[in-house]
C-alpha cells in the first residue's frame, strides 16, 4: 500500500474509534414508554411531545407485554389497542421526524401477569404450558395468584430459558419486528430467571442432568453456571437472528443494576454479554432513591464497557433531580447515556430538569465487540 494511502487509512480508523467511543455530549437520552401509553394516537402525541421537550433522542416503546402484540403480528395474539390501526407504526412515523430512535421493547420470558388467564387460545400460555418454569417447591409459575407470586418474588407466568423452543419463540418475535418495521433496535426486558428459586420444572432439571449427569443439589455451583448459560444462549440466538434479518438493528437489554447480583440471583450475566458482543448496550435498572446507593450502582454498572451502559433511573419514586445524581455520576465514569423509567410517569416540570442535566447531541453506540470477537453460542 502506498505510504500516503496507508496514512489516510490509519487516520480514518483513528477518527472512527474516537468518535465511536465518545460519551458525554454524544450520548443516549432515552425514555421507556410503557404500553398503557399506547391507548390512543392523542396520548402518544402527548407523550412524544414531552419527550421531545426534554431533549430525548430515543424511546423504548413496549410493544410486547403479557405475551400480546401492540403491533400487527402474525405470530402473537393482539393486545387491545382500540382506536389504533397499528400503535408501533404510528410511534415510528411520529418519533422519527422528531429525531428520536425507536427501540421495540419486548417482555421476553415473562408472558402473563394478570389475575385471569389469557383469552386468546393462541397465547403461549395455552399453546405451550410445558415451557413454563417452576419453583424449587415444584409449583409451576402459571399456577400462582397475584398475592402468592409476590410472596416468592414472581411477577407472573414465566417461560423457562432452558427450552430451545422458548429461545426460538423470543427470536421469532424480534425478527418479525425487524422485518416489518423501521425500528432502530430491539430491547429485551425480563431476560432473566425470576430468581434463584426458579428453574426446577422436571423438564428443566432433566436437561441439566443430560448435560452434566447431575442433579441441581449435587453441584449447586455448576447448576448456577448452567442457568446463566441458558439465558445467555437466548440472547445469543436473538443476536444471531437479528444479524441475519437486519444487521443494522441494535440489540439491548434491561438488566438488574448490580452486575454480581444480576448474575448470581437472576442468571443474567450481562457484563459478559457486553464483552462477547451479544448486545450493543444494556440499561441497568438503577431505580434506587437512595443517593449513596445510586453512586455505588453508577460505579458498579460502569466497571466493564461503560460506553455500552445506558444508565436507567426511575422518576416515579423520587424527584428527577434526585434521580439524576446517580446518572450524572455514571456519565462522568464514561456511561453511554441515560434511560428514564418512565415517560408515562414523568412529573410536571421533570422534562426541563432532565434537559438541563442529561446532555445534548445524538445517540452514540460506538463499536460492537462482535465485529472483532467471534461470537459463539454457548
Amino acid at each position: 500500500m502506498h505510504l500516503s494511502a496507508r496514512f489516510k487509512l490509519l487516520c480514518f480508523f483513528a477518527l472512527f474509534f474516537v468518535s465511536g467511543l465518545a460519551s458525554g455530549e454524544e450520548n443516549c437520552r432515552y425514555f421507556w414508554v410503557v404500553r398503557d401509553g399506547l391507548s390512543s394516537p392523542e396520548h402518544v402525541d402527548e407523550l412524544l411531545a414531552r419527550a421531545q421537550a426534554a431533549g430525548a433522542n430515543g424511546i423504548m416503546v413496549q410493544v410486547v407485554g403479557r405475551g400480546e402484540a401492540y403491533y400487527k403480528s402474525d405470530f402473537l395474539p393482539s393486545a387491545d389497542f382500540s382506536g389504533f390501526a397499528d400503535p408501533l407504526l404510528y410511534v415510528i412515523q411520529k418519533a422519527g421526524p422528531m429525531g428520536m430512535e425507536v427501540h421495540a421493547w419486548i417482555n421476553a420470558y415473562l408472558v402473563w401477569s394478570a389475575p385471569w388467564e389469557p383469552e386468546s387460545p393462541d397465547h403461549v400460555y395455552h399453546t405451550h404450558p410445558e415451557w413454563f418454569t417452576a419453583h424449587s417447591n415444584g409449583r409451576n409459575s402459571r399456577s400462582y395468584t397475584t398475592e402468592q407470586a409476590e410472596a416468592v418474588g414472581l411477577v407472573g407466568a414465566t417461560l423457562s430459558p432452558a427450552f430451545p423452543g422458548v429461545r426460538e419463540y423470543i427470536a421469532d418475535i424480534a425478527v418479525e419486528l425487524a422485518d416489518n418495521y423501521n425500528i432502530d433496535g430491539v430491547h429485551l426486558d425480563y431476560i432473566r430467571y425470576p430468581n434463584s428459586s426458579f428453574g426446577y420444572l422436571p423438564g428443566e432439571q432433566e436437561i441439566f442432568h443430560l448435560a452434566t449427569g447431575l442433579s441441581p443439589e449435587e453441584d449447586t455451583e455448576l447448576w448456577g453456571i448452567w442457568r446463566q448459560q441458558q439465558v445467555t444462549e437466548t440472547v445469543a440466538i436473538v443476536r444471531a437472528s437479528l444479524r441475519s434479518a437486519d444487521p443494522g438493528v441494535l440489540l439491548s437489554c434491561a438488566v438488574m443494576a448490580n452486575p454480581y447480583f444480576a448474575a448470581s440471583e437472576f442468571s443474567c450475566d450481562w457484563q459478559n454479554w457486553l464483552t462477547m458482543g451479544l448486545v450493543d448496550f444494556v440499561c441497568p435498572m438503577a431505580y434506587t432513591s437512595d443517593p449513596e446507593r445510586a453512586l455505588e450502582l453508577a460505579a458498579a454498572t460502569t466497571s466493564v464497557h461503560p460506553e455500552k451502559v445506558v444508565y436507567g433511573i426511575g422518576v416515579w419514586n423520587q424527584t428527577v433531580s434526585n434521580a439524576l445524581a446517580g446518572a450524572q455520576k455514571a456519565l462522568s465514569l464514561g456511561a453511554g447515556g441515560i434511560c428514564v423509567f418512565s415517560l408515562n410517569s414523568l412529573p410536571d416540570g421533570g422534562g426541563q430538569t432532565l434537559g438541563r442535566g442529561w446532555g445534548t447531541g445524538s445517540p452514540e453506540h460506538g463499536i460492537s465487540p462482535a465485529y472483532f470477537n467471534r461470537v459463539r453460542i454457548p
